[in-house]
């Protein structure tokens, strides 16, 4: 199933690819960057429904959809006999699993179980603190998501790894703040199609963050970009990183699936290439970008707007992971 899903993906890849090289008068017209706050939508309009159709596979016919989420629903309580999960297996929350696998059936059942086994074995590092509890990891500005979408359509989600201090809160505190940022995009129609860009910032990265950093952190981290969470992770920036964290990623790519292995991308200190990937709109000032202070604050007031409905999903994934 793995390889399964590497040559799917690697042939969307290939894909995205060639409709950069051709220019926006492809199929796939590049889109303006534009701010488009987290309003977590129902459900895409008409010009993703044609899009979702070429990125995830998306069914167009109404009919087609509704029986693949009856499989889905089928077989997600055939796993869970004895639980009640009428709340859980709603369509909202299958189609989200689907569109995470190409709309197909058993590799969304297989990650949403991962889902569920990953919640079981890195419980510490998701429920650190409700997103209001997290203060002190927001007071230092080191993560969030862009509140404007990429010219592809999708969130990018800006980690200034190397400006945490572990001295000041836990790796767990750091997981869980950023986990939180992630459920609530997944919620996000169109984030479900186009997927998230991560952007890590290692500038400052030292033996502190290397200590802090063990074996079962890149467990879970590598858990969670390879399948384990239901989004398609279609790029890791990774900038400004020094020979140290360039060992630490050694033992992490031991974690990762193919899912994600492929779509690194190093740019060391060269920022001009970064800005080649992400628009500057998007960027900090720091990562030679023009986004303003007030861009980082947007995404976890909306996180906070949302933290009931953010926990409710965590507490449903520990119900069935007991």
């Amino acid at each position: 199933m793995r390889m399964f899903v590497k040559m799917r993906y690697q042939a969307y890849n290939c894909l995205i690819h060639f409709y950069k090289r051709k220019g926006p008068s492809c199929v796939m017209d590049q889109l303006p960057v534009r701010t488009e706050l987290f309003t977590l939508e129902d459900d895409i309009d008409d010009k993703w429904a044609v899009r979702a159709k070429t990125i995830v596979n998306e069914p167009s016919n109404e009919e087609e959809v509704k029986a693949k989420v009856e499989d889905a629903r089928l077989k997600l309580k055939e796993k869970y006999p004895d639980a009640n999960t009428e709340d859980i297996f709603t369509d909202k929350y299958i189609i989200k699993y689907l569109r995470s696998t190409n709309w197909n059936v058993v590799d969304a059942k297989e990650m949403f179980l991962t889902s569920v086994q990953q919640t079981k074995d890195f419980l510490p590092f998701m429920t650190a603190g409700s997103p209001s509890q997290l203060d002190k990891v927001w007071s230092k500005k080191i993560v969030w998501v862009s509140p404007k979408r990429d010219q592809w359509g999708r969130r990018v989600l800006i980690l200034r790894l190397g400006q945490w201090n572990p001295s000041d809160f836990s790796v767990q505190h750091l997981y869980t703040a950023t986990f939180s940022l992630l459920q609530m995009i997944s919620l996000e129609a169109v984030t479900q199609v186009a997927g998230t860009v991560f952007v890590a910032d290692m500038q400052g990265f030292g033996f502190k963050h290397l200590k802090a950093l063990g074996v079962e952190e890149l467990r879970c981290l590598g858990s969670f970009l390879s399948g384990g969470f239901p989004m398609w992770f279609r790029k890791l920036h990774i900038v400004n990183n020094p020979r140290l964290f360039n060992m630490l990623y050694t033992i992490l790519k031991g974690f990762l699936g193919p899912r994600i292995k492929d779509n690194v991308q190093f740019h060391g200190y060269q920022l001009p290439t970064l800005l080649e990937a992400v628009p500057a709109e998007i960027l900090p000032k720091d990562l030679g970008g023009q986004s303003i202070d007030a861009d980082i604050d947007l995404s976890v007031e909306a996180l906070k707007k949302n933290e009931d409905c953010i926990l409710a999903i965590l507490d449903q994934l520990k119900y069935l992971s007991l």
